[in-house]
């Protein structure tokens, strides 16, 4: 179930949990990627970020939001070639 899915939607989920690294992470409305960089006391500017295996790039991790059982991953930004 994604945003712009409401049509097929009765009623929206009001409880469940994130997968952060593995670890859940209580789920609310509204929640996004960078809320739970700061829930978790990640430095939102040393990380990367992916939700369900896509990337999710620093200018709209505020943006994008999270539902019950997405997966994010938060790792160690790695720049150089």
């Amino acid at each position: 179930m994604r945003e712009g899915d409401d049509a097929f939607v009765k009623e929206r989920p009001k409880v469940g949990n994130v997968l952060v690294n593995g670890q859940p992470h209580p789920w609310r409305l509204g929640l996004t990627v960078a809320d739970v960089l700061a829930e978790r006391g990640s430095d939102d500017g040393n990380v990367a970020t992916a939700v369900n295996t896509r990337f999710v790039p620093r200018p709209v991790r505020h943006e994008t939001p999270l539902w019950p059982d997405d997966r994010v991953v938060v790792f160690a930004a790695i720049v150089g070639g």
